[in-house]
């Protein structure tokens, strides 16, 4: 490929080895301007997309987007998401395949701060912290997640620490389970004293609210950090339909809610639709997993966070919409992000702001409002989170039950040829928050 930089008349070229194209390779290919088709084996997803940036066709003859464990753990679907990616786990031992595929991450990713490894092996630490300084990324942490006694190997890794420190701009972090931290922590308080005892649970106490302060700044800083890209993302493609021939908006809303979306999917492709509620922190783009237990744990762009995202209930369909569609919610400790300020709908300054009552839920085919006709507090119950009835008898059952709940009476009408919207949150853990509201024509 060195060669055929300087040649003008190769036009296509023909890759006969059964391994997919690496990303040094792509550079080459790329460097060769003449070239304008490949054929090969098989090719990740995101050096695709750069091929089709640069109007390369490739003609891959196995179907096959993931090269590695390493790739499809991480969930590294696409070229935006490695590009930004800033905590990465390595499960397993590094195959081959895996590190050829990590070595590539850290040529294109800007953002990496946390390397997660589930295991301990020199080995696999060396090979990382080589592969890191060779693409220069420093100031990384390398956590290790495993629960090691051996004062020995306590001590190499206090001193491989430093030297890594110095020379290459690398920490090393051991992350102790807390199922061994509970169980020591036990055995210590049998032999200490009463004092001491009380000294000990204090200072549990002590780094049990730090921690949570502490996660919750962090965790507010990443949710902070996703917002700001998002409304940036959010500008820029307002900025690009506004440029664009003007068309009456009952005419053109669709297809510009659907531009709006694509950015965003580009993001995360699990994301269908966007969830505003007037006078609360809640203004997000809401995701959608094959479960309703990924977005408790994980945020926007899939990354770890105690405070998880807005995502819709897995067994609603997003396009033509049930008869009742269910968004969920955390509201940890009280820190406002996600559904953290629907505490606030309880109160009667904002039940009786009639602006507050009408939320706003697009979706990635249109734009559209609701009227809330029920607000409550609840014992825990999965009454209230059926999505779609086998009659209008059953559904009208349903929607009496849940208009009596409410603790105002709205005044508005809601029969079974309706469609509504619930959103739902704890209060505690054993008390729900819940809204429900109707679409407007």
């Amino acid at each position: 490929m060195d060669l055929f930089t300087k040649n003008k008349q190769i036009k296509e070229i023909f890759i006969e080895d059964s391994k997919p194209i690496t990303f040094d390779l792509y550079l080459k290919i790329i460097a060769c301007k003449s070239i304008k088709k490949v054929n090969c084996y098989s090719i990740p997803k995101f050096i695709l997309e750069q091929f089709d940036k640069n109007k390369v066709i490739v003609t891959s003859r196995d179907e096959v987007f993931f090269t590695s464990q390493f790739m499809e753990d991480n969930r590294l679907y696409n070229y935006s998401a490695i590009y930004y990616k800033s905590k990465i786990i390595i499960e397993n031992k590094l195959s081959e395949s895996d590190l050829n595929d990590f070595k590539t991450f850290c040529q294109i990713n800007k953002y990496l701060k946390e390397v997660h490894l589930s295991f301990f092996d020199k080995d696999t630490i060396n090979k990382i912290v080589a592969t890191l300084y060779k693409n220069s990324h420093k100031n990384i942490k390398i956590m290790i997640h495993e629960n090691i006694t051996d004062l020995n190997l306590i001590e190499y890794l206090k001193k491989i620490n430093k030297t890594y420190g110095k020379k290459y701009k690398v920490e090393l972090k051991l992350i102790y389970s807390s199922e061994y931290i509970s169980n020591n922590l036990f055995s210590q308080l049998i032999v200490n004293n009463i004092k001491m005892c009380c000294f000990i649970i204090l200072s549990i106490f002590v780094v049990f609210f730090g921690v949570v302060i502490f996660n919750n700044f962090k965790d507010r800083s990443s949710v902070a950090k996703i917002e700001e890209k998002v409304d940036k993302i959010v500008k820029e493609t307002k900025d690009n339909i506004s440029n664009v021939n003007k068309i009456p908006d009952e005419e053109n809303q669709t297809r510009k809610i659907n531009e709006l979306f694509n950015s965003l999917l580009d993001i995360n492709s699990e994301t269908v639709g966007w969830l505003t509620v007037n006078n609360t922190n809640i203004d997000y783009p809401v995701v959608q997993a094959t479960n309703n237990e990924y977005y408790l744990n994980n945020d926007f762009e899939h990354n770890k966070n105690y405070n998880g995202w807005i995502f819709a209930d897995y067994r609603n369909n997003m396009e033509d919409l049930d008869q009742n569609t269910i968004i969920y919610g955390h509201n940890k400790y009280l820190n406002g992000t996600m559904f953290g300020s629907l505490n606030s709908i309880l109160t009667d300054e904002w039940l009786n702001d009639s602006k507050n009552l009408t939320i706003r839920f697009d979706n990635l085919y249109s734009s559209m409002q609701w009227q809330i006709f029920s607000v409550y507090k609840i014992n825990k119950t999965n009454d209230y989170l059926t999505n779609s009835f086998s009659s209008k008898t059953s559904y009208k059952k349903f929607l009496n039950i849940i208009k009596k709940r409410s603790m105002k009476e709205f005044d508005v009408d809601v029969t079974p040829d309706d469609k509504i919207l619930t959103l739902s949150t704890c209060a505690d853990k054993n008390k729900r928050i819940v809204i429900h509201a109707k679409l407007l024509d």
